[in-house]
């Protein structure tokens, strides 16, 4: 088979199953055949990326999942029960998934840095790939080490004949790493949809301005991880290692986020009306999504994120199963405010499934129920579904265009708004970054002035679970913050919801436990 013919069926499988390449661990690349040319290169960062959508998307759609019913805001399918319960162990079913699926991604970003500085090739291309291969392997080790804590730190492809596995890292070192290969990608990446020499940055590659989104975020988690380790949050010890203050890392979140929101490339949306469409299925990749993973209706590029977390069979995500997250009262009553804009014009007002009807009901914390063909009353059903991610046009459950949305320009607002009051220790810091996002959505103004800086931290959060809740970053929010065992303790109740110092991080899997003999 000739050279150019495999490429073209490499790039068909790529695009259709995403088996080329990525079906085990430790499978590597032929060098002698792949990285030979500048479309070699571009083959393999392809690879990279498909990693993100292999199994219908963002780590075989479990990650997402994962990290809702870890967090305190609701319900979950029954499979992440122990992520709700806070009794996850070494054995749990989904951590294996979640853990292999990250490394595979790792191991494919890997080779590109690995092989492509070695072409012959134009070098602001050649350090475009590399610099979003880096990202990717950030993103990766981030998402690693802020579920499992300390973890094998690769940074080499796989040799053939290798066997043996490697022993933990500290979470300094992965940070390190993280750090270098975002400041890495955040000089070496390129604008959105930006063009040289014929080649464009198409819309859902990495851009420079992600990196610096990511880095901020990077900091930030540092910087509040270390501050509650140092006022006594056990789960966050391993944060007490890192050299610097927690005000020099809520610094260095600062200047990223003021990278981030002095660039041209993205902006804010200005209405409460145009916050909404954000959501919509055909509005992926708009100004305001920093990185998104990319669906579409193709079969085999769709993603599973409408039937995450619509109500099944209601004609707002594909058919077959759905409804596996919803919010829970408690979390609405206590941890947002209800009444504000974001969360009333995001949740699911109504909706219909085969025989029943569901309306809001006035506390907006469930749905009055009745039977749709009588309209006898039915009671009343206690979550609320999000309107976040409805696809009306998928036609299966893994058709969804929906994208997974990894970071917007808002979080990065609400960062700078928190690294500010920290870094000054005055809440008023933040007014003019908070208020950005509230005088959008047209809702009254936030003034920090006189607020103690605990009475701050709590309002973040709100502030955050209103404008994020249901993106991904809660269950990182409240672990970063040290308030896990209370947040969840209000939501699930003393037992259910009671958090110890070891639930910060999820266990590693017994079968890598088992498989690598570094690892105690």
């Amino acid at each position: 088979m000739n050279k150019v013919l495999y490429l073209v069926l490499s790039i068909i499988l790529l695009c259709s199953c995403e088996r080329v390449l990525i079906e085990e661990p430790k499978a590597q690349i032929s060098t002698d055949f792949f990285y030979q040319d500048q479309d070699d290169a571009l083959l393999a960062l392809t690879a990279a990326y498909a990693q993100l959508k292999r199994g219908n998307g963002y780590y075989k759609q479990k990650f997402l999942s994962s990290m809702f019913a870890a967090s305190d805001q609701g319900l979950s399918d029954f499979v992440y029960g122990d992520f709700k319960r806070g009794t996850i162990t070494s054995t749990n079913q989904n951590l294996p998934i979640t853990w292999k699926d990250i490394y595979i991604a790792i191991r494919d970003a890997n080779n590109v840095i690995h092989h492509v500085p070695d072409i012959d090739m134009d070098e602001a291309l050649k350090n475009r790939i590399i610099g979003e291969a880096r990202f990717l392997r950030a993103l990766h080790y981030f998402n690693l080490v802020r579920c499992f804590g300390e973890v094998p730190l690769r940074i080499e492809p796989i040799q053939p004949g290798e066997e043996e596995g490697l022993p933990l890292s500290s979470i300094q070192d992965i940070y390190e790493q993280i750090i270098e290969d975002l400041q890495f990608a955040s000089e070496h990446c390129w604008g959105r949809q930006e063009s040289r020499e014929e080649i464009t940055n198409d819309l859902g590659r990495v851009t420079n301005v992600a990196a610096h989104a990511l880095l901020a975020k990077v900091y930030l988690r540092i910087a509040s991880a270390k501050r509650t380790a140092i006022e006594g949050i056990e789960g966050n010890r391993l944060y007490m290692n890192f050299p610097e203050s927690p005000e020099v890392y809520y610094q260095l979140a600062k200047e990223e986020c003021d990278k981030v929101i002095g660039h041209s490339d993205f902006y804010l949306v200005g209405s409460l009306e145009e916050w909404v469409e954000l959501f919509d299925a055909n509005n992926g990749n708009s100004e305001e999504m920093l990185f998104d993973i990319q669906g579409s209706t193709i079969i085999g590029q769709g993603t599973s994120v409408s039937n995450l977390f619509s109500p099944r069979d209601a004609g707002l995500s594909g058919g077959g199963w759905g409804g596996s997250n919803k919010l829970l009262p408690k979390f609405i009553n206590n941890h947002l405010d209800k009444n504000d804009p974001r969360y009333q014009n995001s949740i699911i007002r109504d909706y219909q499934n085969t025989t029943r009807s569901y309306l809001i009901n006035p506390g907006v914390t469930g749905y009055n129920v009745s039977i749709t063909a009588t309209g006898e009353p039915k009671g009343v059903l206690w979550r609320v579904f999000t309107a976040k991610y409805i696809d009306r046009d998928a036609t299966t459950e893994y058709t969804s265009q929906q994208n997974w949305h990894v970071i917007r320009l808002a979080d990065v607002y609400l960062m700078r708004a928190e690294a500010l009051a920290e870094t000054s220790q005055d809440p008023a810091q933040a007014n003019a970054d908070i208020n950005q996002l509230r005088n959008r959505v047209e809702m009254e103004l936030f003034d920090g002035a006189g607020m103690s800086m605990d009475a701050f931290r709590t309002t973040i959060l709100k502030e955050r679970a209103a404008e994020l809740y249901m993106e991904g970053h809660r269950f990182f929010d409240i672990t970063r913050m040290g308030v896990y065992d209370e947040v969840c303790r209000i939501t699930y109740g003393a037992t259910d919801g009671a958090r110890q110092a070891n639930d910060y991080f999820w266990p590693i899997p017994i079968t890598e436990v088992a498989a690598n003999g570094n690892i105690d």
